[in-house]
């Protein structure tokens, strides 16, 4: 996992609907919960990504994904010839981290992230 030190820690919070127990209906938000990776709270980079859970291995727990931006420059040369008047080399390196559910569907836990593969290397997007 890349090191925060000399950063700020960027912590990521996760929001859920809280519902009714009759019919399930959305009543409000329950308090948000710090999201921890390893025992320790997970440091985003850049203070702007949003959290997804979803079953992403098809395992029947349900993983996290989370979207990272501000690492990196994106290579110019996989840029399509107009990007809106912008700089090519103006682009950031967005990456997908995916934290698998080591625990259970009541006990989520997450240990450390890998970023998607596209291949033989890691998938990215250009950001700005």
């Amino acid at each position: 996992m890349p090191s925060s030190v000399g950063r700020l820690c960027a912590p990521l919070f996760l929001f859920q609907l809280a519902a009714s127990a009759q019919d399930h209906a959305p009543t409000g938000l329950l308090p948000p919960v710090r999201l921890e990776a390893g025992g320790a709270p997970i440091d985003v980079t850049v203070g702007h990504a949003a959290p997804v859970v979803i079953d992403f291995d098809g395992d029947g727990l349900r993983d996290l994904l989370v979207g990272e931006f501000g690492e990196g420059t994106f290579p110019p040369e996989r840029l399509p010839e107009d990007v809106g008047g912008l700089a090519r080399d103006s682009f950031s390196l967005g990456k997908l981290r995916v934290y698998r559910n080591v625990g259970s569907a009541e006990v989520p836990r997450f240990e450390d992230f890998e970023y998607l593969r596209a291949g033989k290397e890691d998938a990215s997007i250009p950001t700005t």
